[in-house]
């Protein structure tokens, strides 16, 4: 990849002003060492006091070329898969034990690259650590912005203080690049959750209805994300109404099941994590994957504690090499719901930049600044429909019929098989939760 840092006044995307310029006031200083004109007439050196901190402000954008672009596609599906486990760690350990957890590895790492855009010295190079993002990582904003699903719906926003002001420069970039730029709110704290919680429910035609139950009144920056998979299976479901046993806890219980006699999908056992592994196709080049404990006595801990990223990368490789077949496919119905405050992720993540020392430059030249919220929620639910009819008899019955049943707790991931990344992750310990 080319992490080339340039300072070139032109971007592909848009013009990026020099970083002095200030939105709220009238006088503009396009030099580039950033000094106060009223305290200090030429000095070259900066004060320590001064803003901002040392050495400068990185420019939004650096160039970014076809070249840079092919080479950033493989460099961001790599960057996200090993971003998708560090968060699944992290998830796992702030949720009660054997809990249902449903999350978007791409929405959240979207909303931080976003954030990103405007970060500068050691929040930066912290944000491009646990994203997993090589050093000044050319590209980023336009290939992600590429790497969006039509099969996921995925809103985002920064909400910030009236008393905040923002660089016009931020405004067109995040505008340009992630089609929303910050929102100021009132001085009303109940007013400003009321205008989140309709702003969430108006983007995900209120499939997300309530994200945030209260804010501090000294609220400067809320980063909020809310995603729903409107994808559907490639093949409908047979339509009957079917309850099966599945493995919760220490007992069984009965839950809603869809099941197929000839359904078309890759699998095969992984010695490694003691699993089976099956994945079934979704629409808008989506697939869905699901890992499951080989037998009851092997326990979906276990599992996900075997899960490396090296173990994890050499299972999506051999499932790429696997042949879709008929199988009997029994499989509880999909439906997660999962809400998680970002900041006590972050910290797992050892990020600690939201709550202090916070440098985003590039966005505000506020230096007193911290992140008061950050709030991550998810649906994930597929039912029996399809997008194409089931087949008809078409496929003749192998002698050995295979067969896949989901009878205890297990994990799943949406995977985009154009870029090769997790879009959701999660597992599901109780199906009628």
């Amino acid at each position: 990849w080319s992490t080339t840092k340039t300072t070139s006044d032109t971007s592909d995307e848009l013009n990026t002003q020099s970083f002095t310029h200030q939105p709220s006031t009238t006088t503009d200083s396009p030099s580039q060492p950033p000094t106060d004109s009223s305290s200090q007439p030429s000095t070259v050196t900066d004060s320590p006091t001064q803003v901002p901190p040392e050495p400068f402000c990185p420019e939004l954008l650096s160039p970014c070329s076809d070249l840079d672009r092919v080479s950033a596609e493989v460099t961001l599906g790599e960057a996200l898969t090993d971003f998708s486990l560090k968060l699944y760690e992290a998830f796992s350990a702030t949720k009660k034990a054997e809990t249902n957890m449903a999350f978007s590895p791409f929405s959240i790492a979207s909303l931080l690259t976003q954030v990103l855009l405007g970060a500068g010295n050691s929040t930066k190079s912290n944000l491009e650590h646990i994203l997993s993002y090589p050093k000044d990582f050319a590209c980023v904003h336009q290939v992600l912005k590429a790497f969006s699903s039509k099969g996921v719906t995925s809103v985002s926003q920064i909400f910030h203080s009236p008393d905040l002001a923002i660089r016009d420069t931020f405004v067109n970039a995040s505008q340009s690049l992630y089609g929303s730029s910050p929102r100021v709110l009132g001085t009303d704290s109940d007013a400003n959750l009321e205008l989140i919680n309709s702003w969430v429910a108006e983007n995900t035609n209120h499939k997300i209805s309530h994200l945030l139950d209260d804010l501090p009144s000294d609220t400067r920056l809320v980063l909020l994300n809310a995603v729903y998979l409107s994808a559907k299976w490639k093949k409908t479901f047979e339509k009957k109404k079917m309850m099966g046993s599945f493995h919760f806890k220490n007992s069984v219980i009965k839950v809603p099941m869809m099941s197929s006699k000839k359904y078309p999908m890759a699998h095969f056992n992984d010695q490694t994590l003691k699993a089976k592994v099956g994945q079934l196709q979704l629409s808008n080049n989506l697939s869905f994957v699901i890992m499951v404990p080989q037998s009851l006595k092997h326990k979906l801990e276990d599992m996900e504690e075997a899960l490396s990223p090296t173990v994890f990368k050499a299972i999506m490789r051999k499932l790429e090499l696997s042949k879709f077949q008929p199988t009997y496919l029994m499989i509880p119905r999909i439906k997660v719901k999962s809400s998680q405050d970002m900041l006590s992720i972050m910290e797992k993540l050892e990020f600690f930049d939201f709550t202090y020392n916070l440098d985003l430059c590039g966005l505000t030249e506020d230096q007193d600044l911290q992140v008061s919220a950050m709030q991550h929620q998810t649906v994930v639910e597929l039912t029996e429909t399809g997008v194409e009819a089931a087949a008809a008899s078409a496929i003749s019955v192998a002698r050995s019929l295979l067969i896949f049943e989901v009878q205890q707790p297990f994990l799943f991931l949406l995977w985009d098989q154009e870029h090769k990344f997790p879009v959701f992750m999660g597992r599901v310990y109780d199906p009628r939760a």
